[in-house]
């Protein structure tokens, strides 16, 4: 079957963009939450990133269980440091 096209370019109607992202740093090491969502890592390899919606809900739902929360949400782009290793 062949298609009939009219020769115009196509028109773009839906627009695409990334929503920012965060990690999660420990106030006093600055160490990064695990990806798993429990525990630290030292590098940003392993580290949890994702929406502040995302951050948000994960924070909430570890203080509701009780849990100490010593975690601070950071820019991902502001993540790193000596601690860090995006670079590699």
């Amino acid at each position: 079957m062949t298609h009939i096209t009219s020769g115009l370019p196509k028109i773009k109607t839906e627009y695409r963009t990334e929503k920012p992202t965060v990690r999660f740093k420990h106030r006093v090491t600055g160490e990064y939450l695990h990806l798993s969502g429990s525990g630290a890592t030292r590098g940003t390899t392993y580290a949890w990133n994702g929406t502040r919606a995302q951050a948000r809900r994960l924070r909430d739902k570890a203080l509701a269980s009780g849990a100490e929360w010593p975690f601070k949400a950071v820019k991902r782009i502001e993540a790193t440091g000596p601690l860090a290793n995006e670079g590699i």
